[in-house]
Parts: C-alpha cells; sequence; structure tokens
C-alpha cells in the first residue's frame, strides 16, 4: 500500500502545475470578468497549497477538497457568466483535470492489485470489467458534449445553433422561458452533471462492485434516478415547451441506455453490502472501505476473451426481447403522436404516458430489473382509462389509444430470454 502512494506521489505535482496554470492564466490572457479573474487566482493559489498538502499520506481529505474545487470550477464559469469561450473552456478543462489527477488516477495500482475473484457469488460476468463500463463512458461523453454545445450558445459563444431533425427547436426549448428561468445555463449544469458522471466511471478498478461501494452507488444515483428525472423533463417538452430538441432527446436515450447498463453493477454491489452486513460486518465500513466477497466457483483467470467476445460483453447483462422493443415503440409513438395521430390539441394525456412508457421499457431490457417491465401494465390501464375522462379524443384516436393500451399490457406478460445468472437476485427477475 505505501509503495502504491508513493508511486501515485506524481499526481500530487500535477495538481500543483494546475494551481500554478490558474494562476497565471488570468494574469496572461485579457478576460472581461473581474469575479472570475480573482476566482482563477484563488482556485490556484487553493490547489497549490493542497496539492502539497496531499503529499503527506496522512492528509487524506486534502484531494478531496482539490477534487472539490475541480467541481467548483466545473461551476463556476455558469454561475458567474463567462464572458467567453476561452475562459469557460480553460475553467472546465482544468477542472476535469484536477478531478482525474486528485480522485481517479490514485489508487487505482492498489485496486488492481486486491485479491479476490471479480466476479460476485452466483454471476456469470463482471459488471465492473472495462468492457462493461466502456459503452457507459462513451455515452456519458456524448451527453457531456451535447450539453456543452447548448451552453455554449446559451452563454453567448455561438450566434447559431443547428437542430438536423427539428429545424429550430433546439434554438426554441434552449431559448424558452422554462429555460430562462434558470438563473443559470441549464444545458451548462446538464454539462456539469454528465462531466461527474463520465469521470466517475473511470474511478476504481474491475473489482470495484467490492472494493469501493461508495463510489459505484454514487455513480448509480447519478445515473439512475437523476437521469431518470432529466430523461422525464426532456421527453415532456412538448408540453412544457410546445417544441422538440434533438440534441435533448439524444442525450435523453443516451441516458436510458447509460441506465440499462449501469443497474448490473449497482445490483451487484448492493447484494455484497447485503451479505458483507448479514456476516457480522459494519455496513458503513464495508460501504467506504470495501470488503471481501464471497467466493465464486467460476475462476475468471481462466476466462479469456477474443476481439468479438471482448464487443459483445460490452452489453451482457441486458438483451432486447420482442415484447420490450414493442413496448418502446408504443411509447414513442404517443411521444410523437400530435404530429400523426388525431388527439385534440389540449391532450396531454398521450406525451406524459409516452414518456412513462418508453423510459420503463428501455430500462427493464437490464435482465437484472426485467421485472420492472410489469409498471406498463398500470400505465397501459391509464392509457384505456385516460379516453374515459377526456373529451379532445377523435374517434379514431380513441380506438388507437385503447388499442395501444391492451397491446401494452399484453405486452408486459412475456419475460424475454435471460442469458445470465446473478445469484440471489435470480429469484427476484420474475
Amino acid at each position: 500500500m505505501l509503495y502504491s502512494e508513493q508511486k501515485d506521489r506524481w499526481t500530487r505535482y500535477v495538481i500543483v502545475i494546475l494551481g500554478c496554470w490558474l494562476i497565471f492564466t488570468p494574469l496572461t490572457f485579457t478576460s472581461q470578468s473581474r469575479t472570475l479573474y480573482w476566482n482563477d487566482i484563488l482556485c490556484g493559489i487553493l490547489l497549490v497549497t493542497f496539492g502539497f498538502y496531499a503529499l503527506n499520506t496522512r492528509h487524506t481529505w486534502a484531494p478531496w477538497v482539490c477534487a472539490a474545487i475541480g467541481v467548483w470550477l466545473q461551476f463556476a464559469p455558469l454561475l458567474f457568466w463567462a464572458p467567453d469561450a476561452l475562459t469557460y473552456l480553460n475553467e472546465t478543462l482544468v477542472g476535469s483535470l484536477v478531478i482525474i489527477f486528485s480522485i481517479l488516477i490514485p489508487g487505482v495500482t492498489v485496486q488492481n492489485q486486491t485479491f479476490g475473484n471479480p466476479i460476485p457469488e452466483g454471476w456469470s460476468y463482471n459488471p465492473s470489467s472495462w468492457p462493461q463500463r466502456a459503452p457507459i463512458i462513451a455515452l456519458g461523453f456524448v451527453c457531456w458534449f451535447s450539453s456543452r454545445y447548448m451552453a455554449s450558445y446559451q452563454l453567448g459563444y455561438l450566434n447559431h445553433i443547428w437542430d438536423p431533425v427539428f429545424d429550430n427547436g433546439t434554438l426554441k426549448v434552449i431559448t424558452s422561458s422554462v429555460s430562462k428561468a434558470f438563473p443559470i445555463s441549464d444545458a451548462g449544469l446538464g454539462a456539469l452533471a454528465y462531466t461527474i458522471e463520465t469521470l466517475t466511471g473511470f474511478k476504481g478498478g474491475i473489482k470495484r462492485w467490492y472494493t469501493m461501494p461508495w463510489a459505484v452507488i454514487f455513480f448509480g444515483v447519478l445515473v439512475i434516478p437523476v437521469g431518470l428525472t432529466s430523461i422525464i423533463l426532456i421527453m415532456l417538452q412538448p408540453i412544457l415547451v410546445g417544441y422538440w430538441c434533438f440534441w435533448c432527446l439524444l442525450t435523453a436515450f443516451c441516458m436510458l441506455a447509460m441506465i440499462a447498463l449501469t443497474v448490473d453493477e449497482v445490483a451487484a454491489t448492493l447484494q455484497f453490502l447485503s451479505q458483507s452486513t448479514k456476516s457480522g460486518n459494519s455496513f458503513w465500513k464495508t460501504f467506504w472501505k470495501g470488503g471481501e466477497p464471497l467466493l465464486n466457483e467460476r475462476d475468471a483467470s481462466i476466462i479469456t476473451y477474443g476481439c468479438l467476445d471482448k464487443c459483445l460483453s460490452m452489453v451482457k447483462g441486458v438483451g432486447l426481447p420482442w415484447n420490450l422493443a414493442l413496448s418502446a415503440l408504443i411509447g414513442i409513438t404517443l411521444l410523437f403522436s400530435k404530429s400523426f395521430l388525431s388527439f385534440g390539441d389540449e391532450t396531454t394525456a398521450p406525451y406524459i404516458l409516452g414518456a412513462l412508457i418508453t423510459t420503463i421499457s428501455i430500462i427493464s431490457v437490464a435482465e437484472v430489473i426485467r421485472s420492472f417491465r410489469y409498471l406498463n401494465m398500470g400505465l397501459g390501464l391509464c392509457l384505456i382509462a385516460s379516453t374515459w375522462f377526456l373529451k379532445e379524443f377523435t374517434p379514431l384516436s380513441l380506438a388507437l389509444t385503447c388499442g395501444m393500451g391492451i397491446a401494452l399490457i399484453l405486452l408486459c406478460i412475456p419475460r424475454g430470454k435471460i442469458n445470465e445468472t446473478y445469484g440471489s437476485l435470480n429469484h427476484w427477475i420474475l
């Protein structure tokens, strides 16, 4: 452990260098914002100070202070409305690098050298493996850059924003009264969240589901509940704003895929914490410091993967049964119903139910939460019931809505093929 900590000392010097960069950047380049001018200098001084503090391995809190400064550097150009793209890019890039060199890179060697089988007990694969995390990180980058593109327009760095599908839809959405109600750029706030999500995906080695439970749970909280909230808000844009936004929808569907790919690792971590607690170990000690997993009869050391196997292993734990594909299609149809169905102009039920149906159908492709598809039964009943209480339906839309509601209920019955095993969680997959 001590040897690894000594090897990671170079990352502390990088933080000091980044602090010096922040100090001298505003002195070198003209900035119109005096607030950001002093913010950069102050943050630079703090990074230099705590970077040197972090050289002492007893100061375990110092790297976390540096990471907090890195997060602040992501937020500051939004709060103070950075006047130019150079300032925004400099602060967000330096902030990301500070997070990487303060808490992401240090400790990786220790994590990789930890003894123990990386495959959870009763599981057929390792949900923390790099092939499993690679598509999640890639999707996080797509969300990050899409949000940053929209934020660049809101902050005044771009004179035009391109929407390849909905003409000026993106422009209408990001300049709407809903968007302007935020005191800062809402797209920039999204870019900040996706930055943290993407970087957290790199934290820890292939055994982090039991060596770093806190990191997996934190990553899961960022991706799942926070992601679901933003997804549903994005999909309800026709109600809130009256327009569709291509980049927002792209972000939403990437987030749905991220959720489906993330839940297995979170489930493995929760399963490990439950088993550890039942064995008499302290929950919080295990949560923060990790522990030893139960032995798995499958020896991961003898498993070898070819190129094709590595590609297929990226989507282990995820399948697309025909019934869930059709359920998602029903949800998407309802989302865009105003464009090609004869629903009344004031009807909002199809949009709301369509957003929920699409969300549940896509995240249910994850085998470990396949039972979530039963929630669509309730939504199917709500879809049918909406025809009784709302008067805006035409005869055609009435028949289509009832038909889709009945079809949605029937499509929830088949479970679909389950290709992997999940230990004690198998009996929850109905």
